[in-house]
């Protein structure tokens, strides 16, 4: 191919930035009764694990539905795929309003609203491989996933503020409106991929997804990811779902789980900025892969015994930088060793398996504490496991990105 065929177009940040609208609108909606539940209950009368539900569906849901949307995104394009993702959200998330104080209804909704899910977080290296370059396709990769993040940070801080009384109605009206703007302005705008392609890599033919699942699953590489994937958003969903029951018993209070959480979704917002920008200035992956894991190791051993404030704020920022840093790094190094098996299909896989370790870890680690209460032999587990995660990331091969 030459030179003149391969050409950057500049609104593929139009694309990106549509698809990180979409993707927090998702969150939103997704963490939206996490930050309410107690008023949720009295709202719609029923219990607080109904509420978890709510919550919960979400990776429950992921996990059948993540095979067909691979297929979906990777037979047909990023538009149809993630635009199915994006309609969901605006459609379910409208009714969940319509929907008023009937549980069933609203369960119903938001399972609607799961289904999308996938359809978006399976999307994320689609996009960057088809509308940006080599050298920005990390960054690319990484702002979709801080985009998730800023969802899930907004769904906590607003959605309190939008309460009146134990009344729901302002915070799922103005969430349903919002995600029905996001479906349509994704709908209306997104195209599928530009009139000639970023990179030479982008041209290079695709195998079928059921071909591309038999080859990624016999690749020792991608297998390395895939624990990494299942421990690492396994690990990051447990300690953010336990916060105040894991700090509680040193001293702290609800105000304070809440302010160390935050700190470490700030600390995976920078850690996901500076890897990725790392990784397509110096087309590094393995060593970047290394060093967050090494990170997260360090930070949850520390964790696991420390109750100074401060080494508390330092290691829990620590810890988010280096669990969520070592994603859009991972999701970029699993395209390239995996070629040509298609983007959205190691995507789905990976985000796939991290949802699963998010409830085997959620679930299997309820009560692992001492007498006392103190979550401490759950976090030496965790940071046993992390710590294997180092040797694992140690076999990873560098990647040749130079010339595509």
């Amino acid at each position: 191919m030459s030179e003149k065929e391969v050409q950057v177009y500049g609104y593929r940040w139009i694309i990106l930035l549509l698809f990180m609208f979409s993707n927090i609108t998702m969150q939103i909606l997704w963490i939206s009764y996490g930050a309410v539940t107690i008023e949720a209950t009295t709202f719609y009368g029923v219990d607080e694990i109904s509420i978890l539900l709510l919550s919960l569906i979400f990776m429950i849901v992921y996990i059948p539905v993540n095979f067909l949307a691979s297929w979906v995104i990777d037979k047909y394009n990023l538009r149809i795929g993630a635009g199915i993702g994006a309609i969901l959200a605006g459609v379910f998330g409208f009714l969940r309003f319509l929907a008023g104080r009937n549980y069933e209804f609203a369960l119903i909704f938001q399972i609607g609203i799961a289904i999308g899910q996938p359809f978006i977080l399976n999307s994320i290296t689609k996009l960057s491989a088809n509308w940006f370059p080599e050298s920005e396709r990390t960054t690319a990769t990484g702002l979709s996933l801080i985009s998730q993040f800023i969802g899930i940070a907004l769904g906590l801080f607003i959605t309190p503020m939008l309460l009146v009384g134990t009344d729901l109605s302002i915070m799922l009206l103005t969430y349903g409106v919002l995600s029905l703007v996001s479906g349509i302005l994704f709908v209306v705008f997104v195209k599928a991929e530009p009139p000639t392609p970023p990179s030479k890599r982008a041209t290079v033919e695709k195998v079928f997804m059921f071909d591309g699942i038999k080859k990624i699953f016999t690749n020792k590489y991608f297998l390395i990811l895939v624990v990494l994937f299942f421990v690492g958003l396994g690990a990051f969903n447990m300690i953010t779902t336990y916060i105040e029951l894991i700090l509680a018993p040193r001293g702290y209070n609800a105000l304070d789980a809440g302010l160390i959480g935050a700190i470490m979704l700030l600390g995976g917002i920078i850690g996901c900025v500076v890897m990725s920008a790392l990784s397509d200035k110096y087309k590094k992956r393995k060593i970047l892969i290394l060093t967050s894991v090494s990170v997260t190791t360090v930070s949850l051993a520390i964790l696991s015994f420390t109750a100074d404030e401060l080494l508390l704020y330092m290691f829990g920022f620590l810890l988010g930088f280096g669990i969520l840093s070592a994603g859009p790094v991972a999701l970029e190094y699993a395209v390239e060793i995996t070629a040509p098996v298609p983007e959205a299909t190691s995507n789905g896989a990976l985000m796939m398996v991290g949802q699963i370790g998010g409830i085997i870890f959620i679930l299997g680690l309820v009560d692992f504490t001492t007498p006392t209460g103190d979550y401490l032999p759950a976090l030496i587990f965790l940071t046993s496991i992390a710590f294997v995660l180092v040797i694992l990331s140690l076999l990873l091969k560098e990647t040749d990105t130079k010339n595509n």
